[in-house]
């Protein structure tokens, strides 16, 4: 079926995980934090991770190439998508895109390509399926006693506008979203760039909160001077949290817990404020949590609201380490606590504020059992979501998915080709819908650093190899939670018979 015809819209799906870092401005302090190469490259990759939110017709734009291993394996579980990409670091007949090119937002680097587009097609490559034809869109779960209206019964990206001839479904939108919307459309309706940068900041989700009447725990500062003030005050009653406005997990937050740190942390700003720069940042206690969970949520672009998914998220010292759908014992808990009232409230004022897309609230609840609604809000694509649609496909087969990451030291000759086969001698590989085991998601965020390091010794351009770092992104299908802690272990054995070192 041609992708001009009625009901198919086809998607391209794209972005870069990072996008926060792109909307800081490049005025504000900093705080201190150790530069890691390793963790920059892996992170450009992760926008393979956004295959879920394929259909058959619709296009995975990414960074790099999947490895063609995974994307068969991936096929075989019937996810089905086609591919489009820029770099295919394994073809060594191509150089290696410089750092500072590689580094560049996928939808600049999308943007020159469209440009210096050639009828012969010699750079630009796709590959997969046919267009679909009569696609139908899955429903999704809904939580007990969210309002009717909230409930959603489509795939949000399919609801736009039929004049439009693609749907550009970013991961999140960045200045460059729009010089790709302007050299490669047309596609459907986003929100302008300075509503999306609004709507992300720390410093808006705080002051939302008195919008609505809820409380508010964070204290905002401009100053070195006025982190010190707001700072002694908090430390009489315990450690708090110093937040970069557009710091994301592991980056930009800081956890303060003596004013002998704090005095560190504040020298280190007023250099820079010396040097012509101006501190914004927010201070918040260190709440004691019994969990950390986020809602997913979508508003159309005239303002209605659907329910996606509640995630109770795994977090290690501040950092993400996975998703997993919340039981109906949360969701029942959120509902007596009005949660869902708060947060309803919240996408009317995010809506009256110009933006409309996916959005995710991370949310907690308290050791005392104390439902903190908003902690943040993140108005863009995000890793619970990712789990969300992957729940969709194990959903027919009565399972539900943990999404969950391993950090991993490379031995040499270790290949993405290799692990699957291994994993699947042993019985732990998922090969047939609806069994129990690991589902690999991503290649490029495992291989990267390997491949730019072979290639770059190979050239004579780096002596020592070292053990270069990658990051196995996959879902964990188990009974339970104990039976999911089970596979973990296995296929950490695994991976360590095969050489493989394992950091978290």
């Amino acid at each position: 079926m041609s992708s001009s015809e009625p009901g198919v819209i086809p998607k391209i799906i794209m972005g870069t995980f990072d996008p926060e870092t792109r909307w800081r401005d490049s005025d504000l302090t900093r705080l201190p934090a150790m530069p890691d190469k390793d963790r920059e490259a892996i992170v450009l990759c992760m926008d393979e991770l956004l295959f879920p939110f394929c259909e058959p017709h619709d296009v995975l734009y990414s960074r790099c190439r999947i490895d063609p291993a995974l994307h068969e394996y991936l096929n075989g579980l019937n996810f089905s998508f086609q591919t489009r990409y820029l770099y295919d670091l394994n073809n060594e007949k191509m150089p290696l895109p410089g750092p500072d090119v590689f580094k560049q937002c996928m939808f600049r680097l999308a943007a020159d390509q469209a440009q210096n587009f050639t009828s012969d097609n010699r750079v630009l490559q796709t590959v997969g399926s046919d267009y679909l034809e009569n696609a139908v869109l899955p429903r999704s779960i809904s939580p007990i006693n969210v309002p009717g209206d909230l409930q959603q019964t489509l795939l949000p990206d399919e609801f736009v506008s039929t004049h439009a001839m693609h749907i550009l479904s970013p991961y999140a939108i960045t200045a460059d979203t729009l010089a790709y919307q302007h050299t490669a459309g047309p596609f459907g309706p986003l929100p302008d760039l300075e509503t999306v940068v609004r709507v992300n900041s720390k410093l808006y989700s705080n002051q939302l909160l008195a919008r609505i009447g809820e409380k508010s725990y964070g204290t905002e500062a401009n100053s070195a001077a006025e982190i010190v003030a707001a700072g002694n005050i908090l430390l009489k009653h315990g450690p708090y949290l110093l937040k970069d406005p557009f710091g994301v997990s592991g980056k930009g937050n800081l956890l303060i817990e003596s004013e002998a740190m704090q005095r560190i942390i504040a020298k280190h700003l007023l250099a820079q404020e010396a040097g012509g720069l101006r501190s914004q940042f927010l201070l918040e206690p260190l709440l004691h949590k019994e969990i950390d969970f986020s809602s997913h949520w979508f508003i159309r672009e005239d303002g209605k609201r659907e329910f996606i998914s509640v995630q109770r998220m795994m977090n290690h010292q501040q950092n993400y380490s996975g998703s997993i759908k919340a039981d109906e014992d949360v969701l029942r808990m959120l509902e007596d606590a009005g949660y869902f009232n708060v947060i309803d409230k919240a996408l009317r004022l995010l809506a009256e504020d110009g933006y409309h897309g996916f959005v995710c609230f991370d949310s907690m609840i308290l050791t005392d059992g104390e439902v903190v609604p908003i902690v943040e809000i993140n108005a863009r694509k995000s890793m619970g979501l990712i789990n969300s649609y992957l729940d969709k496909h194990w959903e027919p087969y009565g399972q539900t998915g943990w999404l969950t990451f391993l950090s991993l030291g490379l031995p040499e000759g270790f290949t993405i080709g290799k692990l699957l086969q291994v994993l699947g001698n042993s019985g732990l590989l998922v090969t047939v819908p609806g069994s129990y085991g690991i589902v690999p998601l991503s290649s490029n965020t495992v291989m990267v650093n390997e491949i730019i390091t072979r290639r770059r010794m190979a050239e004579g351009l780096q002596n020592k190899r070292g053990m270069p770092k990658g990051r196995l992104y996959v879902a964990v299908l188990g009974r339970d939670d104990g039976h999911r802690s089970e596979l973990v272990e296995s296929l950490r054995q695994v991976l360590a018979d095969m050489s493989v070192k394992v950091y978290n």
